[in-house]
């Protein structure tokens, strides 16, 4: 069965004070990742009850494609910046589609 597109749900939590800096890196990335192959989506939340704390959701055409982007300046200059501006590592998850919907 051949792979389709790759779901991508990332969490991220400033460390407090910090919160400003991380929206802004995050921010940063979208119009950079906006032309990586296989981009599809990639759309930046922030929770309404806590400040500070952001989800990211993507989507990519397929594995390799992502594996592309994250090796991509823009990402590799976050992810040496992102431990500094976080509670935690952040978490990340990825989907399939379920057929049918």
């Amino acid at each position: 069965m051949a792979e389709g597109v790759v779901n991508v749900v990332a969490k991220f939590v400033a460390k407090p004070g910090l919160e400003a800096k991380l929206k802004a890196e995050l921010t940063g990335l979208i119009a950079p990742t906006q032309k990586d192959p296989g981009y599809i989506a990639y759309d930046l939340y922030e929770s309404t009850s806590r400040p500070g704390e952001f989800v990211l959701i993507e989507a990519w055409e397929n594995r390799e494609l992502l594996a592309s982007h994250l090796q991509t300046p823009h990402l590799t200059g976050f992810a040496a910046k992102a431990p500094e501006l976080m509670v935690a590592p952040m978490s990340v998850k990825l989907f399939a589609e379920l057929p049918g919907f």
